[in-house]
């Protein structure tokens, strides 16, 4: 079987899942509106002995029957508590498993020694190649886990159906499964496969169409989730963070688009949290599971349909077509001009306005920078329901400035701009499960400073990637500029990046005096330096800008002069 090009099917075919699951209660915990339990129980045979699947399983009491989840979060993370008990309080039966194995305190999924790699913290190859075959790899041992956790879970007493959710790493695993387990639907988060194709971009200068050893062939066919989508049998949600330092979100469509067309599938892309779901994503998740695993009623919008044009003045437009089933609440699009770095683009968003929607079909005008011929644009729809989607990344190659471009511009920012401009730092933000912004209120940071004048609150740490963008990049020798206010004497702390990982920062503080009007700061580009002291040559290359500080301030007017 070396070298063996293994499918998912031919990979699958002769897996056992029915061996006696042999369960084992390590603790358990009874609270008024729920019993939490750690158990331990049985897995694949190895032949140097069977796995011990270690999970926690949460129910909730005063129900007789109820809907379950497996969860799988993302590797070499703790189970999160707060995630798993908003499922609880919704009256779902919630079990985390632990696919990663070894690791430094508590319980934990244990390997025979044959299979050591299964273990994330000494994966090494095993994760990223496929030496041999598919079946050698991490991700067969994770799946087996799961495909075991999928039945310990229907044996369960008063589970109705199950369900499935995947955070990064887990939703890789989630979707090696869905072809086979017996699951009613599974949401598949910030993970869509092709990781085989890590550092080759879909767009841009650098896209190509690469040319792959064996290696990696037998990758791609056994182990990259676009390999297993055509087969998956059960409705699929997925959710994708933009900016993500972790995927690439560009090819999560391509994934999308593979799913089984037999299958119910909807697909929500979340700009403005850099790398994080907002919150609205939640109601996604909620509606979706109501549906498949509650039986309600519930409106899911079919996916929705992009496609650019020119308008009767000659202006570029995109037009995006809805699921006439749904009542729409707004709609609108996102699209940035800095094509080719995935990880730091501004996606600037563009509400479509009602009076330009005929029937189904949504008309946003798309203002690119006169000087741009390139941009990346979806479209997005919020339905009255609180069910939202949006549709593929479009790419597109202008032959020509239409008549609503735009000249390129030095204000970067003002406070009339709302969320557009800026993200959360990912460093700073909190996350729930390393993927949703903790706090719903963190979404709405605009706030009134002196004289009614708005700003955005760098409190919890905000980044903008439009310095990178071609529409607002400095021009040669200029400084920068921006007011700031706060009630209290504050110190701010601004830090630019040439790097894509945010590695190497460039930072300045300054002092903000508090109370009265807005203080004017301006900055030139040798007041910035590395924590080695070695300062900022000029702005030219800087891809983006933070803003920090311990408390709230206000910034706004964000400018090269």
């Amino acid at each position: 079987m070396a070298n063996k090009i293994l499918t998912p099917v031919t990979l699958w075919k002769d897996f056992d899942d029915t061996l006696p699951l042999e369960e084992e209660v390590l603790s358990e915990t009874r609270e008024k509106h729920y019993v939490a339990k750690e158990v331990r129980f049985s897995g694949r045979e190895t032949g140097a002995g069977r796995v011990g699947i270690y999970a926690r399983y949460t129910y909730p009491t005063g129900e007789e029957t109820f809907p379950a989840i497996v969860v799988f979060f993302g590797a070499g993370l703790p189970f999160d508590d707060t995630f798993i008990m908003h499922f609880v309080r919704e009256g779902y039966g919630v079990l985390a498993v632990d696919y990663c194995g070894e690791r430094e305190g508590g319980f934990f999924t244990q390997y025979p020694s044959v299979v050591d790699y299964a273990n994330y913290v000494r994966a090494g190859r095993r994760m990223t190649h496929c030496d041999d075959t598919a079946r050698n790899t991490s991700w067969y041992e994770w799946a087996a886990v799961a495909r075991y956790a999928v039945r310990y879970l229907h044996t369960r007493e008063g589970v109705t159906s199950v369900g499935a959710i995947g955070l990064r790493t887990g939703g890789e695993v989630l979707f090696k499964i869905a072809p086979f387990a017996e699951i009613s639907c599974f949401i598949s988060v910030c993970a869509a496969g092709w990781l085989a194709y890590q550092g080759i971009d879909k767009f841009g200068m650098t896209a190509s169409n690469p040319i792959f050893d064996e290696e990696r062939h037998r990758f791609i066919a056994g182990v990259d989730s676009q390999s297993y989508a055509s087969s998956v049998r059960c409705p699929v949600l997925l959710l994708s963070a933009i900016n993500d330092k972790t995927y690439n979100y560009d090819r999560v469509f391509d994934t999308f688009s593979q799913l089984n067309p037999a299958v119910e599938k909807a697909l929500l892309f979340s700009a403005h949290g850099n790398g994080l779901l907002g919150r609205h994503t939640v109601a996604d998740i909620d509606l979706f599971l109501d549906k498949h695993l509650k039986g309600h009623t519930v409106f899911v919008s079919k996916p929705l349909t992009v496609s650019f044009g020119e308008d009767k003045r000659g202006g570029l437009v995109i037009k995006s077509v809805f699921d006439p089933a749904g009542e729409m609440k707004d709609f609108g699009i996102f699209y940035t001009e800095n094509v080719s770095a995935f990880k730091t683009r501004d996606w600037t968003r563009v509400l479509g306005k009602h009076e330009d929607l005929t029937d189904n079909v949504g008309i946003v005008p798309l203002p690119l920078c006169k000087e741009s011929r390139k941009a990346l644009v979806y479209a997005f729809v919020n339905y009255s329901n609180g069910f939202s989607v949006t549709s593929k990344i479009l790419e597109i190659d202008a032959d020509k400035a239409y008549t609503n471009a735009k000249e390129r511009s030095r204000l970067i920012f003002s406070g009339e701009d709302g969320r557009n401009g800026f993200s959360y730092f990912r460093r700073r933000a909190r996350a729930i499960a390393d993927c949703f912004i903790e706090n719903i209120n963190e979404e709405e940071r605009i706030l009134p400073g002196y004289g009614g004048i708005k700003g955005i609150d760098v409190s919890t740490g905000i980044i903008s990637y439009r310095v990178g963008e071609p529409r607002f990049r400095p021009p040669e020798g200029v400084s920068f500029r921006f007011d700031a206010y706060c009630k209290a004497d504050s110190r701010l702390k601004v830090i630019f990046f040439k790097d894509e990982e945010e590695q190497t920062g460039y930072s300045c503080s300054v002092r903000v005096a508090g109370g009265g009007k807005w203080k004017s700061i301006l900055l030139d580009a040798s007041d910035f330096k590395t924590d080695k002291g070695v300062a900022l040559a000029s702005f030219d290359g800087v891809v983006s800008v933070v803003f920090e500080s311990a408390e709230e301030l206000l910034v706004s007017n964000i400018l090269w002069i």
